[in-house]
């Protein structure tokens, strides 16, 4: 499998993921002071963490992800790492207000046919800025019951 690269994609940097880059915090509507328009302005020289740390779920050597499910293609940022007892969960931010339907539907279907739980957010808009993240979540009964402890109920959804 060719090696995929982020090139112009710069959706971790434009804020959707809660960060601090230099001393600086990243988050919606406050992205890095080093993103551009073609990709990041010191990418050679970019922060260990959490620049070089964080792990794209697209850009992943083993990633399950299709080529159009790039954060800039998609709607969303994807990621494996996350764990939940144990468990390999997969997490899913915005890239904007709210994941793409046919994102979210891919990532449901993934969830379903691997029982991988599946955590989801929304960026929740105050007065013209984002001002909460909405968590969601979609998995097997046991994640559902647990998770729905940490969020509304109506918020998660059985396989």
């Amino acid at each position: 499998m060719k090696t995929r690269q982020c090139n112009s994609c710069t959706a971790c940097c434009e804020g959707w993921i809660d960060a601090t880059i230099v001393d600086v915090k990243v988050y919606p509507g406050n992205p890095c002071m080093h993103c551009t328009n073609s990709g990041c302005g010191i990418y050679e020289n970019r922060p260990k963490s959490p620049c070089r740390t964080f792990q794209c779920g697209w850009l992943k050597a083993d990633s399950p992800l299709p080529e159009d499910m790039k954060p800039t293609n998609c709607g969303a940022i994807i990621m494996f790492d996350r764990k939940w007892n144990g468990l390999a969960v997969v997490y899913a931010l915005p890239v904007g207000e709210k994941i793409p339907e046919p994102t979210l539907k891919w990532l449901m279907n993934h969830s379903k046919k691997h029982r991988v739980p599946l955590i989801f957010f929304e960026n929740t808009m105050k007065e013209g800025k984002f001002s909460v993240k909405k968590q969601f979540g979609f998995g097997p009964q046991a994640f559902v019951h647990a998770i729905s402890k940490a969020i509304n109920a109506e918020d998660v959804f059985m396989l």
